[in-house]
Formats: C-alpha cells, sequence, structure tokens
C-alpha cells in the first residue's frame, strides 16, 4: 500500500470540493488499489508527517481566519522545519491550488517549493492552460473558467510544466523538482469543484501525484 495524506480547505476554499476533485484524480492512478488516503486537520500535520507518508498533499492556505482584524496562522516555526525535513529524507510534496497561498516567503516551506501565490484577477475568468510555453492553442491546451495564479518563481531551480494565459497575461501554473532525498510539485488549478473535474485538471493532478509516487 502508498500513503496519501491530504490537508484540504480553508476559508476561501472548500474542503468537500477539493475532496471530490482529489478522489476523481486518484481514481485514475494506475495502482489506485493500493492507495491508502487519509485527510487530515493543520492540528494532525505534524502527527501524520512523524509516520512518512507516501505523499503530503497542500492545499489549504496558511491564513485560517483572513477577514478577521487579527489573523492567525496555522504553520508554525516547528512544523515548517518538520515539514522541509519530512521532504529532505525523502518523502514527496504536492502544494496544489491555495497550498501555496499566504505564507511566509522566508519561511522554509515556501523556499522548499521554490516559487508561491502573488495574486489572481478578480473572481473566475477563462483561463487557457498550456502544456507548451506561449502554445495557446491546439491539442496541447485547454481552456476553463478558474482562478489564474500569478506567481514569485525561482525558474532556474525548478521544471516549469504548465503555463497560463489570461485576462492579465500569462502566468505559470505548475513546477516541480527534487529536493533532498525528495520530490516537490505546484500546481495551481483549479478553485471550485467543477474545475477540479475538468477532464483534463484531473488527468494532470493524477500525472503529478504519480510522479510523486514514483521513487
Amino acid at each position: 500500500m502508498v500513503k496519501i495524506v491530504a490537508l484540504l480547505g480553508d476559508y476561501w476554499h472548500s474542503e468537500k470540493e477539493a475532496k471530490v476533485g482529489l478522489e476523481v484524480a486518484i481514481d485514475r492512478l494506475p495502482n489506485k488499489e493500493e492507495v491508502e488516503l487519509q485527510y487530515v486537520t493543520y492540528q494532525e500535520v505534524g502527527q501524520v508527517l512523524g509516520e512518512n507518508p507516501d505523499v503530503f498533499i497542500n492545499a489549504k492556505m496558511d491564513e485560517i481566519n483572513p477577514r478577521d482584524e487579527k489573523v492567525y496562522t496555522w504553520l508554525t516555526d516547528e512544523l515548517d522545519k518538520q515539514l522541509v525535513n519530512y521532504v529532505k529524507e525523502g518523502g514527496s510534496m504536492l502544494a496544489w491550488h491555495a497550498g501555496m497561498a499566504s505564507f511566509d516567503k522566508n519561511s522554509n516551506y515556501i523556499k522548499m517549493l521554490r516559487g508561491s501565490f502573488d495574486y489572481h484577477p478578480p473572481g473566475l475568468q477563462e483561463v487557457t492552460y498550456m502544456l507548451n510555453e506561449n502554445e495557446k492553442t491546439g491539442p496541447n491546451t485547454f481552456t476553463m473558467s478558474d482562478e489564474q495564479y500569478f506567481v514569485h518563481l525561482d525558474k532556474e531551480n525548478t521544471e516549469v510544466d504548465l503555463w497560463s494565459t489570461g485576462v492579465d497575461d500569462d502566468s505559470i501554473a505548475g513546477w516541480k523538482h527534487s529536493f533532498g532525498h525528495g520530490k516537490v510539485c505546484c500546481f495551481t488549478p483549479a478553485h471550485n469543484e467543477e474545475g477540479m473535474l475538468n477532464e483534463n485538471v484531473s488527468k494532470l493532478l493524477a500525472e503529478k501525484i504519480s510522479w510523486l509516487l514514483d521513487k
């Protein structure tokens, strides 16, 4: 069995919708019968990382209560170090959509991802995703309603494998790299259940998980 642990949902993103999207993607895996999927709360992340799961998926922004006057975050200094050590020692990490948003840019976690969310145009927009840079039409592209993430990225030290174009110009939508003995993958689509269930997004998410599981 391989174990995948997922932290999903926050103030802006439905945990229920993310579960539906993730489960459909996992169902596409060739070894899906061997996958044990466990959902955790942010309070349980430290404990579960100590059990060395094969993949840890984070689809939860750092801010717990972003609309309040005093905003709290869940990534403690201790957990920040633990996440990075988990990957260094051979774990695999997927930062999915909100999993790269509102974190401290100087955290070990964001340094490990080598990129982070900057902003997205208001609401849902028509976004074209491209498997090849600047190839805006053709079989290697697809268009859907989504939040187009614009990101800060250390492009020299990662492999970009997904691009996007939309109302606010072009951006990068996916990247991956090795980190220590482990692997890191970042994937910006999608914001809601409809987007996650888009066949192209679902297939790509399954590919990312497969890459992370391939030791």
